[in-house]
C-alpha cells in the first residue's frame, strides 16, 4: 500500500462505499491520513443518511414528544409520538438523544429505549449500573456499522459542603444532605474559612480526569460495560470551572442543552464548565476543547420607558408600570445566554443566543495551516428587526399558508414522495414595521425569548422557535422564514420547549421488531 502513488491511492479509495471507507480509517495512521487529508470521506457524505425529515421536540408537561415536520414530504411515515413503544405507563416519555436516524428515549426516568421512528423497530436497554450520571448519549454511524452504543459518563464530583449539625434547618429541608447558599453564608467565620480552603484545594483538580470512566452499552454484546477514555493533550478545565458554571449542574428548561453529535468518526460532547469533549471511539481517547468565551459579547437589551408605558398603562397605573419596568430590566441584566452544540455543512457549530441576538462559531480541525483545534466566529446577528418586519406578525397569520406542521404519524401518507427537505427558496415575505410597536395587534418586544431548535444537516440554515412557532433563518442571506406552529395537542399552562432534535431518517438498522416482545427487566 505504501508503494502506491498518492494520487492512485486516493482514486482507489474514492471508489469505496462510505462504510468500508470509514473502516479503512482504523487500519493504519497512513490510511487515515490519506482519507482525511484528501477529504474523501467528506466527498462521499451525500451517501450518509442526512435528509431532513423534521424536528423532535420535548415540551414542558407533555407526556410524549411532538414531531414538527415538512407537510409536503410525508414519507416514510414517522412515528412522531413513539407510539410503537406502547402507552406511557406512568408519567412521561421523552427523547434524550438522536444520532443518524435512531432515537434514545427515556420513559418515566427509568427505562431507556433505542428506537427507529421510520422502521418502528426498537430495543429496551437493561438497567444501567449505578454510580454514573443521568445523561446518556447514543452513538450510531451507519457508514461504519449498523450496531450502536449508548455512553454514560461519570458525573463531576460535587462541591464540598461543610457539616455543622447545630444549624437550624427549615422543615422542608430536614431530609437534605446539602446546605443552601444562604445557609453557607451564615456559617461561623472559622468554619467558612475552612470550607473555602477545602473547596479551593479540591476545585483545582483537573476535570475531566486523565482517565475518564464511562458506562457503555453495546448492541453487539447486549450489556453495559465500563470503559476508560484516555485524555490527549493539555487539560483545559478544572472542577472549579464546572462548579462555577453559571447554569449550575441541575438541568432546567432554560439551561443550555448539553448535547452531543457525531462527525467524521469522532463524538463531540458538550459539558458543564465550558468545554467540549472530542472522543475517538476507535482508540478510546479524548481531547478537551474550551468553548468560546461569552463574557460581554452580547449587548444587554434596554427597555424603553415610553414603549413600556404604552403597552402596560391600559392595565395598571403609571407607578406600578415603572416598578414592573425596573423588575423586568433587572431580569434582562441578569439573563444568561443559552448555548447549543450542533453540526451542519461545515462541521461542528457552537451557537449562543440571548433574547434575539445570535452568534455562531465553527470548529476548525487540525491541519497544516492550523496546528490546534480552534473556534472561528462565523455569524453574528440581531434577529429582532427581522421578526418586527415579518408577515408572521400580521393579525391574520392564522390564515397564512404554512409549510410545516405538527405530525403525529397519522395514516395515509404517500410513501412514494422524497422526504429530504431541500428548500432553496430564500424568499421571505415582509411587511413594514417599526421597533417597539404593535403590528396587526401582535407585540414582539425585546423580552420575547427564542429557542434554538437545531441546524439543517447539510445547509447553512438554523431552526428557531418563538413560543411554539417555528422559523428557519438563513445564515448566508440573514433572512427569516415562518414555517408553522408545533403547538402540542392538550397543551397545559406552561408553554415551553425543553429539548429539540433534528431528525434524519435511516431505514437500515439491526433493531428487533419488539412489538410482541416483553422484557423481564
Amino acid at each position: 500500500m505504501d508503494l502506491l502513488p498518492e494520487e492512485l491511492l486516493a482514486d482507489i479509495l474514492r471508489r469505496l462505499p462510505p462504510r468500508p471507507l470509514a473502516v479503512c480509517r482504523s487500519v493504519s495512521k497512513g490510511l487515515r491520513a490519506a482519507i482525511d487529508g484528501r477529504g474523501i470521506l467528506a466527498a462521499l457524505a451525500h451517501r450518509i443518511p442526512r435528509s431532513l425529515r423534521g424536528i423532535f421536540v420535548n415540551c414542558v408537561d407533555q407526556e410524549s414528544p411532538c414531531f414538527f415536520s415538512w407537510i409536503e414530504n410525508a414519507a416514510p411515515l414517522i412515528d412522531g409520538e413513539l407510539s410503537s413503544l406502547g402507552p406511557v405507563s406512568n408519567r412521561w416519555r421523552e427523547v434524550v438523544h438522536h444520532c443518524n436516524g435512531l432515537l434514545l428515549s427515556l420513559e418515566d426516568e427509568k427505562r431507556l429505549y433505542v428506537y427507529n421512528p421510520a422502521t418502528r423497530r426498537w430495543a429496551q436497554l437493561p438497567p444501567r449500573p449505578k454510580g454514573f450520571g443521568h445523561a446518556e448519549h447514543l452513538v450510531f454511524d451507519p457508514t461504519v456499522s449498523l450496531h450502536y452504543e449508548v455512553i454514560s459518563f461519570a458525573e463531576a464530583p460535587r462541591k464540598p459542603i461543610p457539616i455543622q449539625p447545630d444549624i437550624e434547618w427549615e422543615s422542608w429541608l430536614q431530609g437534605c444532605s446539602e446546605y443552601t447558599i444562604g445557609e453557607i453564608k451564615k456559617l461561623p467565620a472559622a468554619l467558612r474559612a475552612k470550607y473555602d480552603r477545602e473547596a479551593e484545594r479540591e476545585g483545582s483538580v483537573e476535570w475531566p480526569p486523565s482517565s475518564y470512566a464511562a458506562q457503555v452499552f453495546s448492541s453487539r454484546s447486549g450489556q453495559w460495560e465500563e470503559r476508560a477514555y484516555i485524555r490527549e493533550g493539555d487539560v483545559a478545565a478544572t472542577l472549579n470551572d464546572v462548579w462555577s458554571d453559571p447554569w449550575g449542574l441541575e438541568p432546567t428548561c432554560e439551561a443550555p442543552r448539553y448535547n452531543a453529535v457525531c462527525w467524521r468518526g469522532a463524538f463531540y460532547l458538550h459539558c458543564h464548565g465550558g468545554f467540549v469533549m472530542r472522543l475517538s471511539r476507535l482508540e478510546h481517547k479524548y481531547q478537551v476543547i474550551k468553548t468560546p468565551r461569552l463574557d460581554n459579547i452580547f449587548t444587554r437589551p434596554r427597555l424603553d420607558v415610553d414603549e413600556f408605558l404604552r403597552e402596560y398603562e391600559p392595565y395598571m397605573d403609571k407607578e406600578a408600570c415603572l416598578i414592573q419596568l425596573v423588575r423586568e430590566q433587572e431580569l434582562l441584566d441578569n439573563m444568561k445566554p443559552s448555548m447549543h452544540l450542533g453540526k451542519s455543512e461545515h462541521g461542528i457549530y457552537y451557537t449562543a443566543l440571548l433574547c434575539q441576538q445570535l452568534q455562531v462559531w465553527v470548529l476548525h480541525e487540525v491541519s497544516e495551516s492550523r496546528p490546534i483545534l480552534e473556534w472561528e466566529l462565523k455569524h453574528k446577528a440581531d434577529l429582532r428587526p427581522s421578526f418586527l418586519q415579518h408577515y408572521y406578525m400580521r393579525e391574520d397569520r392564522e390564515n397564512i399558508e404554512t409549510t410545516w406542521e405538527l405530525d403525529c404519524g397519522e395514516e395515509g401518507s404517500n410513501d412514494q414522495l422524497d422526504y429530504g427537505w431541500d428548500s432553496s427558496d430564500d424568499s421571505v415575505i415582509n411587511v413594514k414595521g417599526e421597533e417597539g410597536v404593535n403590528i396587526g395587534g401582535r407585540h414582539f418586544g425585546i423580552r420575547d425569548g427564542m429557542d434554538f431548535l437545531g441546524y439543517h444537516p447539510r445547509k447553512e440554515i438554523a431552526f428557531l422557535g418563538n413560543g411554539f412557532d417555528g422559523f428557519v433563518y438563513y445564515l448566508g442571506s440573514t433572512k427569516l422564514q415562518y414555517l408553522g406552529t408545533f403547538y402540542p395537542a392538550q397543551c397545559r399552562d406552561r408553554q415551553e420547549t425543553c429539548e429539540s432534535y433534528i431528525y434524519t431518517p435511516c431505514m437500515d438498522d439491526l433493531l428487533p421488531d419488539e412489538r410482541n416482545t416483553t422484557h423481564a427487566w
